[in-house]
């Protein structure tokens, strides 16, 4: 299945990444060394990458749930996947795995 995109043809096509990632243990509020029973990693993608997800994604959230109030902030979220858009920094989304269970989970703190 292919998503529209906003300004691009819909496309199966592997595109690049623009982001980091941060591997830590505890929680994303806590964070401590990784441990071999506690491990997680936090990616957080920016640019066309962050853009694409933020499209593909919508609607924004009701501005009563999102994380901040500021004028011009625009949030989504579909899961463990966070979206946020500001006329300063454009988007970027947050994504977090849980290394030891292999599953997804929160990548960023509201």
């Amino acid at each position: 299945m292919n998503i529209p995109v906003a300004n691009s043809e819909p496309s199966a096509e592997a595109r690049s990444l623009n982001g980091s990632y941060q591997i830590y243990g505890g929680s994303l509020a806590d964070m401590q060394a990784p441990s071999a029973a506690d491990a997680h990693v936090s990616f957080r993608f920016k640019g066309r990458s962050a853009s694409d997800l933020f499209d593909s994604i919508g609607p924004d959230i009701k501005k009563q749930d999102a994380c901040s109030g500021a004028a011009g902030y625009r949030e989504r979220r579909r899961g463990h996947l966070l979206c946020v858009r500001t006329k300063e920094d454009g988007p970027t989304c947050y994504l977090g795995l849980d290394l030891r269970k292999g599953k997804s989970d929160a990548g960023a703190v509201c």
